[in-house]
């Protein structure tokens, strides 16, 4: 159980970081990172185990990497640009350093 709800918790923090980094361009982006370094955290607070933090944090990226490659439709829900390259790399980094840190 606790191994779906990190799971499910973790799409959720992607969905959520795809959805908010393009509105208001500075402030988007850094709401979504720090949304994800935040609900990865809280993965391990909740939890007590690093693993959990490592599975949401798996999650997560599974969800960007999809929303970063073209669909079927060839549409794109992170661009290339400066917005998306930073949710990508500094999110990733993000939810390193999430998992990493003590619970």
């Amino acid at each position: 159980m606790q191994f779906l709800s990190s799971l499910l918790f973790g799409a959720m923090i992607a969905v959520s970081a795809t959805l908010v980094h393009q509105t208001l361009p500075p402030v988007g982006v850094s709401v979504g990172i720090f949304a994800t370094y935040l609900g990865i955290w809280y993965v391990g607070r909740h939890f007590g185990k690093r693993r959990y933090k490592l599975i949401a944090l798996s999650a997560w990226l599974a969800v960007i990497s999809i929303a970063g490659s073209f669909g079927v439709g060839e549409e794109l829900l992170i661009q290339g640009d400066n917005q998306g390259s930073a949710l990508l790399t500094i999110g990733f980094v993000a939810g390193v350093v999430a998992v990493l840190r003590n619970p």
